[in-house]
């Protein structure tokens, strides 16, 4: 079907329950975009704008593989996207404006902006046709929608990858550029796997502080299997660029480069149990100042070692950070010297307001002592206490009851004993494990975040909602 495009955006009506289509989108003949939606055939449960604003006065052609054209002529056009409802919101934990998320990506602090670009499905409350969505803000607690970073592509949709400000012009780009290495997943939409494509990891440059990415195109060839998720930082004991990434099967890779466009491998590493999402970063051990390595991947299963830029030396096994299964693919910010601070992907189930799935509130990571070891400890970020004055409770007996307000909320529970007590928020009830000192807790909409035992017990728990 051909649509002339003479608003900026497509509506595409979406049912939960309808069969998936997959679109494809010509212009002049040459594929442009696809995506897959779940059509609705009849009263959508959620209208979705796709943005032809690059192609108004263009007569696009529009083919769905099934053959049911009947199901285009549903598709209408508009200069304003519809509207959203925020009833369902949190208003500290980031989400999307509409569509499903899923991991923190190009996490980056510039020019006094927190950059948060994220894995995105701008079409459905369900994973698939991943973009890098992007926001940003500059106190980590209230966010701006900013466009669209990077589109799936002949080369695969656009999977997670990590962000560099490239203060010395190394790659070449200029001065102060933003680097963001992403994987290509190669095979994982019809595009690419027409075109014989697997998993690659490239970059794209922006020299106007974040507001466009201009793919360059591959940096690292296939290694093996679904290789993904290169996160990239500076090592300046051995003068190198260094990319994680993860191979596969529990196995990880290092590379170094001298120009972040040039890779090569120093190293692989095993560890059993942990995958995705890799990050290897320093963290300070609060009672003594020692500095240790961290190796982590996404479920928050973690090693405390050491690093020489080319090798990394496990110390402990793999341990876990979270106390819930809620958090996945955490990634520390670049371009941070003086904190470490981290962003995990809440794997939220709620979608009733059209989007599913949010960030954590960042937190800062230590290390602490305890009677098993050296553990990480999580705090959320000091920005919180300039927006939050936390509201004291005692803690007594085995159930604290709270409310769950419009308004996000932090609270310190003061336990006078240690042990495992139930909290309950509204109709929901959960455990949490302290000592006779504090445990923090944030309500915001749908989310209840904890630190307890001076952070060395951090989850979240799903909330529900009317």
């Amino acid at each position: 079907m051909i649509i002339h495009i003479n608003e900026r955006y497509l509506l595409l009506p979406v049912s939960r329950e309808a069969e998936e289509q997959k679109l494809h989108f010509y212009l002049d003949g040459e594929k442009i975009a696809e995506t897959d939606v779940k059509l609705a055939t009849d009263v959508p449960d959620f209208v979705f704008p796709m943005d032809m604003g690059s192609y108004i006065g263009r007569d696009i052609d529009v083919r769905i593989a099934s053959g049911e054209e009947t199901l285009l002529a549903r598709i209408e056009s508009s200069d304003t996207k519809p509207a959203v409802s925020d009833a369902r919101r949190p208003k500290i934990h980031f989400t999307a404006e509409r569509g499903w998320i899923n991991d923190p990506n190009g996490l980056l602090y510039a020019d006094g902006v927190y950059h948060l670009f994220y894995q995105w499905n701008p079409y459905g409350t369900v994973w698939g046709n991943m973009h890098w969505g992007h926001a940003i803000s500059r106190d980590l607690l209230t966010w701006e929608h900013r466009d669209t970073a990077l589109y799936p592509d002949a080369y695969g949709p656009m999977f997670s990858g990590s962000g560099f400000l490239d203060t010395e012009n190394v790659a070449g780009y200029g001065k102060d550029a933003l680097l963001f290495f992403y994987t290509a997943a190669g095979g994982d939409n019809a595009w690419s796997k027409e075109a014989g494509r697997r998993y690659t990891q490239q970059l794209a440059v922006s020299t106007d502080g974040g507001e466009t990415l201009q793919k360059k195109g591959v940096v690292l060839p296939h290694v093996k299997a679904g290789n993904r998720d290169p996160k990239v930082f500076y090592h300046a004991e051995s003068d190198a660029y260094i990319m994680a990434l993860y191979l596969g099967e529990g196995e990880f890779a290092i590379y170094r480069s001298e120009d972040m466009k040039r890779w090569t491998e120093s190293s692989r590493l095993f560890a059993e149990g942990m995958w995705e999402c890799p990050d290897l970063f320093r963290l300070t051990v609060s009672e003594t100042g020692e500095k240790k390595w961290i190796f982590w991947s996404a479920d928050g299963y973690y090693m405390i070692g050491e690093f020489d830029g080319y090798t990394f030396v496990p110390e402990s096994g793999v341990l876990t950070a979270y106390d819930t299964k809620l958090g996945y693919a955490a990634q520390t910010y670049a371009g941070i010297s003086n904190r470490v601070i981290s962003v995990a992907w809440y794997r939220t189930k709620c979608d009733a307001d059209g989007f599913r799935g949010m960030m954590s509130v960042p937190t800062e990571l230590s290390l602490g002592e305890t009677a098993d070891g050296l553990r990480i400890r999580f705090a959320p970020v000091r920005e919180l206490w300039d927006a939050y004055k936390p509201e004291p409770v005692e803690a007594c007996g085995d159930t604290v009851t709270l409310p769950l307000k419009e308004e996000a909320a932090v609270y310190e529970l003061q336990w006078n004993a240690a042990g495992t007590s139930q909290i309950c928020v509204g109709s929901d009830t959960f455990s949490v494990s302290h000592d006779e000192k504090k445990t923090i807790l944030i309500l915001d909409a749908g989310i209840a975040e904890y630190f307890s035992k001076g952070g060395t017990v951090y989850g979240a728990v799903e909330l529900a909602q009317g």
